[in-house]
Order: structure tokens, then C-alpha cells, then sequence
């Protein structure tokens, strides 16, 4: 956690403390309405009223490859997607209520109680399947969207073990903790975060956590570190403080996957045009385990790493459909694309260049997912589907199935793997001149290594990608005063590299796919740059903060943002999103992925 994480992170001013049957409290809440105002006319592509096809005609021209040779088109036809575009005014509107009790019981016991509400109102233009007359299988569909179940998790559709969930609200506890202290002894008991590390959007060390981006994505206030996204878990974390200043930290957490955004809702992040379904039900009595070592050697800071968990972003791949809805035409054909990863309905895919345009936004090979489903499914090859040697066989073999069957959903599935993470970091506080930029400039490097770490196959394949990856942060953060009228400047700059994938966890191999060309993936790794600065203003009444994140292969998130506290109830938060990712080749960054989302953001919380 950097310096201003730690700042943020300090007891609030506000609510009410005393004493009741001889336990003393504090608690403490607000109640905050957010909103994210589109500024742009684009839709979320990823959901089936963004989709970019509908209302589009594209040409179809379907035939089968034979002896790995194209027949010319056997059928030549043009298809029209039926979606019902999109006009959202609004990515998000909801209001959330917490409250915080803390509680001490005597000198070495104390606990802390969070209590956290979210209600979406769902002022958008929602998917109504009726319109389109789907009958797709899965993720609670028969009434829209749902914005925080999930029917492939226990306890109706709950994510977390501590959650009460429906389908517009949700109800948890991100902190439930018991703390006994006892000299240099911490031991935590309960529902807790571990955060390690120092980067801001980054995350080298802090990797005990999934995160949940339901609410909002990665697109929060930036200095709040992923404070509402990181994901708490049951466990039991004890540190100990050693008379040389060195710090031994340990937990052991139950598994909990990162939560990703429900289909069709504003900031859901894969294709609809799959089926997604979880397998944690396979790992839902797994835990992580970790330490962290962290000291000093005179003026330098050093700390060592390793944790032991399952990946919680998962990864995926082709599985069957198990559903049973055959082609009119071709007699049993129902049971034949149950043992396939294909389902037929209007919310799947409807041609060849569709196919190709999704497959590089979600930087897959369009190619070899082809093949993989059939040849991973030979039941696909009783329809007469055969594994094609290049681009024209694979849109011509595309074409005719859609001109066939219609359009077809594919269905994926997510699983999780355990690995180990080695991290070592190093820390120097420079001394310079009273003033000076390099006076008490904080540096901080750090480095983690995951042997063997498994990634999405990019072609969806039943054999996932296996290689080591290397991940580093450079963070430079410092207070300078430019002005004796106004506070110091709190400054930061980072760099990360990472060698396998991108910030999304992608695998590099899948990057540079477009309608027309299979993925060419990219060399020497993934790098991204951060600038933040937050200036308080005379009387501490306004601050404006800055944050800057610049993927070097062409994406650029730029979110400015005014804090107002006229009181010391009432705080009103603006800020601005603004996303490019068409500063570098097609499909290779991260901010591609999520420009659509370009926003003027809106916080007003009254706290108690």
C-alpha cells in the first residue's frame, strides 16, 4: 500500500463512540449515491444490444473445405443480426450504504464489523430476450440481466460466503474480524483483505486477493488502490514485530475466484454471444497460504514474498453445451450438439466476420478455436465439420454452419490452478536538498515469479498455455510543495512489466487478431506507465487529483478528478474516464477492451 493509500486508509472524523456492557465502540457509515454519465455514443460490444452486427448486413458465403481444399461457395446469402441496439445515458446508478463498528473488548482483544449495501437501480436500456426471441440457457436469463447473482455459485447465487445477493442488490461483509494483540503479536481471525505490495493500479505483490468488479470495473478513483474491488476472504493472518524491526506476515485464506462483470451488464468484459459457465463449485473448499518477510538493512527497505493459492481470475476453455436443441433439418441433431460447445439460438453468432471481429477483441485465434472445437468434439464432426488449414476454409466452414443451423452460441467454461508466487521488493528513501525533488523521493521495486503459471489457451483448446512469467513494478512517490500558499503535491510514477500477458491476464500470443487476420501476438512482454498527483487545496475544503495509465502498445486512461467537502458530513466526488485505445495496432491493448466506457463520473455520500 503506497503512501497515499495509507493517508486514505486513516480514521474517519466522523460518527459516534462510547461505551455499552463494558465493551468500547466506535461506529461509523455513509450512504453515497454514484453515477457514471456516458459521454460517448459507443454501447458495451460485449453485450448482445452493443453487438457491433446488429441491424448490420454481411455477406455470408458458406461452403466446406474437402481434402483441405475450399469448394467454391455452395451458398451465398446475406444475414442481418436482430438485436435491438442500445442509447444508455448512464454505465452506472446505484447507491451504496456501509457501516463500520469497531469494537475493543480489553487491551489484547478488538473486532471490526463492515457492513456493505449495493442497489442498482437499472436505469439502462436492458436485454430482454423475448425481443429476440432466445431461449439461451444459463446465468438467470429468463428475466434479463442480473446484476450481482450468479446460478453457477451456491447459496442462490451469492458470490461470497458472507454476501446476500438478487438480482439488483447485494449485501456483504468485506471486513468481520476478531484481533488479538499481544506486544509485537497480531493475530487476525475472520473476513479480511491481504494487501501487499506498493504499485497503484498495479498488483505485483498483492496477489492473496481476487477482486470483484461488479460495481464498477477498474474504474473507481484510481488512489483508492482497489480498496472496494479486492476481494475479503475467511482466514487467519498473524504478524509478528521483531526487536530488529523486521516483520514476518502470514495468512491462510479460503479460495475465493475474482468476481467478473454478469452478461449484459454496463461493464461486462466477455462476449455474450458465450455461455460462461464456473466450475468453482470444484474448489470451493481449496485455501491460499502465504508470507511475507519485511525489514531493513540501514537506509534500504527489503521484503521477500511467496504465496501458495489458486489463481483467482481462472482461466478457460470449450466444454460441452448439454443443450439439446438440434438443426429442424437434420433429424437428432439435438443430441449431437449437446455433446458440443455449440448451442443454437439468435444470441449466438450469426457469421464468419463476426466471429473473427469478436475472436481478436477477446484476443483469441478464430482459426484454431475453430478446429479445437471440433477436434477437442468429434461428436462436431457427425454434422460434417472438419478442421480447416487457413483463413478462407475457416470463414467458408463459419458461413455455411450459420447459413445451416443459424446462429450458434459457443459455450465456455472457467477453472482455476494452483500456483506459486516468488516476489522480492526493495525500498530507498532519498535525501536531498530541503525542497529538492529527490528529497525524501520513496522508491520501491518489486519483482515476482510464478513458475509454471497456466493461462487461457488462445484457442479455447482443452490444453491451457504453461509458462513461467515475470512481473515487476517500479514506484517512485514523493511529497513536493510548489507554493507555500497550498499543501504539498503528492506525486507518483510506475512502470510495470510483465512477460506472458497483459494487464488483464491475457496471454500475449492472442494479441493483433482482426476480421481478417489471425492473432500475430506480440514480443518482449506487456509495459505500462502510471503518473498520479493529488493537491489538496488551502483549508483542505477542495483537492484534485489526477491519475494516468498508458499502455505502451497504444491505450491511454486518463481520469481527472475535484473532491468537495463543504462539511464534515458531506462529501460530493467528480471525476472524468477517458479511454483510447486506438492510439497503437488493432486489438493489442488493454484499454481497448473497455473505451466504450468512456464516463463523467458522480459520488455524493453523506457519512454519519
Amino acid at each position: 500500500m503506497t503512501v497515499l493509500g495509507a493517508a486514505l486508509g486513516s480514521a474517519p472524523v466522523w460518527g459516534a463512540s462510547g461505551e455499552a456492557l463494558g465493551i468500547d465502540y466506535t461506529f461509523s457509515g455513509m450512504i453515497r449515491l454514484e453515477a457514471g454519465l456516458k459521454t460517448v455514443d459507443e454501447e458495451n460490444p460485449f453485450n448482445q444490444r452493443g453487438n457491433l452486427f446488429n441491424g448490420k448486413e454481411v455477406q455470408r458465403n458458406g461452403g466446406l473445405p474437402v481434402l483441405g481444399l475450399p469448394l467454391p461457395s455452395l451458398t451465398a446469402d446475406t444475414a442481418t443480426r436482430n438485436g435491438v441496439p442500445a442509447d444508455n445515458d448512464f454505465n452506472q446508478t446505484q447507491v451504496r450504504i456501509e457501516n463500520t463498528l469497531q469494537l475493543r473488548f480489553s487491551d489484547s482483544f478488538s473486532g471490526t464489523i463492515k457492513m456493505r449495501g449495493i442497489f442498482d437501480a437499472a436505469e439502462y436500456d436492458e436485454f430482454d430476450p423475448d425481443d429476440v426471441d432466445s431461449n439461451r440457457v444459463g446465468y438467470l436469463y429468463e428475466d434479463g440481466p442480473n446484476y450481482f447473482e450468479n446460478d453457477d455459485f451456491d447459496d442462490g447465487g451469492s458470490q461470497h460466503p458472507l454476501e446476500v445477493a438478487g438480482e439488483q442488490y447485494m449485501v456483504d461483509f468485506p471486513s468481520l474480524y476478531l484481533d488479538y494483540q499481544k506486544g509485537p503479536l497480531l493475530i487476525r481471525t475472520g473476513n479480511q483483505q491481504v494487501a501487499w505490495g506498493q504499485a497503484l493500479f498495479f498488483r505485483v505483490m498483492d496477489v492473496a486477493n481476487g477482486l470483484d468488479l461488479r460495481r464498477h470495473l477498474i474504474l473507481d478513483f484510481a488512489s483508492e488502490e482497489y480498496a472496494d474491488e479486492r476481494m475479503s476472504a475467511p482466514g487467519i493472518r498473524a504478524s509478528y514485530q521483531f526487536a530488529s524491526g523486521w516483520e514476518l506476515d502470514t495468512f491462510i485464506q479460503m479460495f475465493l475466484p475474482s468476481v467478473l462483470p454478469n452478461p449484459e451488464t454496463p461493464y461486462n468484459v466477455i462476449p455474450t454471444q458465450f455461455t460462461v459457465h464456473d466450475r468453482y463449485e470444484n474448489y470451493d473448499e481449496e485455501f491460499n497460504s502465504g508470507f511475507r518477510l519485511k525489514g531493513y538493512f540501514g537506509d534500504f527497505g527489503v521484503q521477500f514474498m511467496y504465496t501458495n493459492r489458486y489463481n483467482p481470475d481462472g482461466v478457460f476453455r470449450w466444454t460441452k453445451s448439454n443443450v439439446n436443441r438440434g438443426v429442424p433439418i437434420i433429424p437428432g441433431s439435438g443430441a449431437i450438439l449437446a455433446e458440443t460447445p455449440l448451442e443454437r439460438d439468435p444470441t449466438g453468432v450469426w457469421s464468419a466476420e463476426e466471429w473473427f471481429t469478436y475472436s481478436g477483441m477477446a484476443r483469441l485465434d478464430g482459426i484454431e478455436g475453430l478446429n479445437k472445437l471440433i477436434t477437442d468434439f468429434p461428436s462436431s464432426m457427425l454434422l460434417g465439420a472438419t478442421p480447416v488449414q487457413n483463413f478462407e476454409q475457416a470463414n467458408q466452414e463459419l458461413d455455411f454452419f450459420f447459413q445451416v443451423a443459424g446462429p450458434l452460441r459457443g459455450h465456455i467454461e472457467r477453472t482455476y490452478h494452483r500456483e506459486d508466487v516468488f516476489a522480492t521488493g526493495f525500498s530507498y528513501v532519498f535525501s536531498g536538498e530541503p525542497g529538492s525533488w529527490t528529497d525524501q523521493l520513496i522508491m520501491n521495486l518489486e519483482i515476482s515469479y510464478t513458475p509454471d503459471k497456466t493461462f487461457t489457451s488462445i484457442d479455447l483448446g482443452q490444453e491451457y498455455i504453461v509458462e513461467d512469467e515475470y512481473v515487476s513494478a517500479l514506484v517512485l512517490e514523493k511529497y513536493q510543495r510548489f507554493s507555500s500558499s497550498f499543501p504539498a503535491t503528492y506525486l507518483v510514477f510506475q512502470w510495470m512489466h510483465r512477460s506472458e500477458s497483459d494487464l488483464l491476464g491475457r496471454h500475449l500470443s492472442g494479441m493483433g487478431g482482426s476480421v481478417n487476420n489471425a492473432p500475430k501476438g506480440v514480443d518482449g512482454g506487456w509495459d505500462g506507465l502510471v503518473l498520479a498527483a493529488q493537491q489538496p487545496f488551502p483549508g483542505l475544503v477542495w483537492r484534485a487529483d489526477f491519475s494516468m495509465l498508458y499502455d505502451t502498445r497504444g491505450g491511454l486512461f486518463i481520469q481527472p478528478a475535484l473532491k468537495w467537502k463543504p462539511s464534515g458530513n458531506l462529501n460530493v466526488e467528480f471525476y472524468y474516464n477517458y479511454l483510447d485505445g486506438s492510439l497503437g495496432d488493432e486489438n493489442e491493448n488493454i484499454i481497448e477492451t473497455i473505451e466504450y466506457a468512456e464516463e463523467f463520473g458522480l459520488r455524493v455520500a453523506y457519512q454519519y
